[in-house]
């Protein structure tokens, strides 16, 4: 019994299972089996790397390439939506016509909405120029029939009112408008133009549009729009269904035919003066509205004299 406290001298420590114990001893060639084959995985690793590295180069030179070539020839959203019709909101358009022959100054009121929305002040949904120019169309085409000019004289006649009298003319009604705007109705200080620090840049200057300018040149594409569509409504609605009156050779027919072409001058320098009033950063639009004392003169001059202006431009039209 006095033998059961002693601890056993004999008895050997307990170690943790090593490989060789599992498997046995590790021969040379085992070894250097183990060590090809981590060399082996190793080399296949940096493969499958560089070979992922160059396709992703490959990729981002390919979308840099694209992001370029798009920077350069990228279309205007406002091209792209006149593709797609689906996208044209044709509705608020309309509503835009009406307002501007009862309410023209309403619709420059919503364009702060739309600044702040969109952050332009032009539209970038052409439904009203497609409806603009579907109008013209129809009135080309009634125009034709009347004085019976034929198929090829109809197609020339929508060539002419649309593309040359409505697009043509509005863009180079739209450049000057944007030149002058630029430079005598902004506001000083409001872009940073560049130093005039001899004779000849400040020459230069007096022909040159300050960078970064806040007036769109699309935005005046739409005053002319909006001001385009009262002469049509005068012009080409009205006067055709004055026809019979304006094609007396009487001072009645006289009057009223410049009249008709006085107020739609007019109406049209009216409605460009609210839309560059409306800017905020413009000033002295007021002077937009100068040449309708020098119409009102050639109006006066033209009715005492009996030169019926829609009886000569029906001769210049339909010869």
């Amino acid at each position: 019994m006095s033998g059961l406290g002693k601890p056993n001298k004999s008895r050997q420590p307990i170690l943790p299972l090593t490989r060789e114990d599992i498997i046995g001893e590790a021969t040379p060639g085992d070894t250097s089996d183990d060590l090809d084959s981590v060399a082996n995985s190793l080399q296949s690793s940096s493969n499958v790397l560089t070979s992922f590295a160059e396709r992703q180069n490959r990729r981002s030179r390919k979308r840099k390439i694209n992001e370029s070539f798009e920077s350069r020839f990228k279309i205007p959203r406002y091209f792209k939506r006149l593709i797609n019709v689906r996208s044209l909101d044709f509705e608020t358009s309309v509503w835009d016509m009406i307002n501007l022959i009862l309410k023209p100054k309403q619709v420059y009121k919503s364009l702060y909405y739309q600044k702040e929305t969109r952050d332009k002040w032009s539209r970038d949904d052409p439904s009203f120029v497609v409806l603009l120019c579907g109008l013209l169309t129809i009135s080309a085409v009634c125009w034709g029939i009347v004085f019976s000019t034929g198929f090829l004289g109809v197609l020339k006649l929508v060539l002419y009112m649309v593309v040359v009298d409505f697009l043509l003319f509005g863009a180079i009604i739209s450049s000057i408008g944007w030149f002058v705007a630029n430079k005598f109705l902004l506001q000083s200080g409001t872009t940073s133009g560049f130093r005039h620090n001899n004779s000849y840049s400040k020459w230069l200057a007096k022909f040159s549009i300050p960078k970064h300018s806040p007036i769109e040149w699309a935005y005046c594409f739409d005053v002319h729009c909006n001001s385009y569509l009262m002469v049509w409504v005068l012009l080409y609605l009205v006067q055709f269904i004055l026809l019979p009156l304006l094609r007396l050779e009487n001072f009645l027919s006289s009057l009223i035919g410049n009249t008709l072409y006085l107020v739609a001058m007019v109406y049209y320098l009216l409605i460009t003066f609210y839309g560059y009033n409306t800017l905020p950063f413009l000033h002295k639009t007021e002077y937009l509205l100068s040449p309708i004392p020098v119409l009102a003169l050639f109006w006066l001059i033209f009715s005492l004299s009996g030169f019926n202006i829609a009886n000569y431009m029906c001769r210049s039209y339909f010869r």
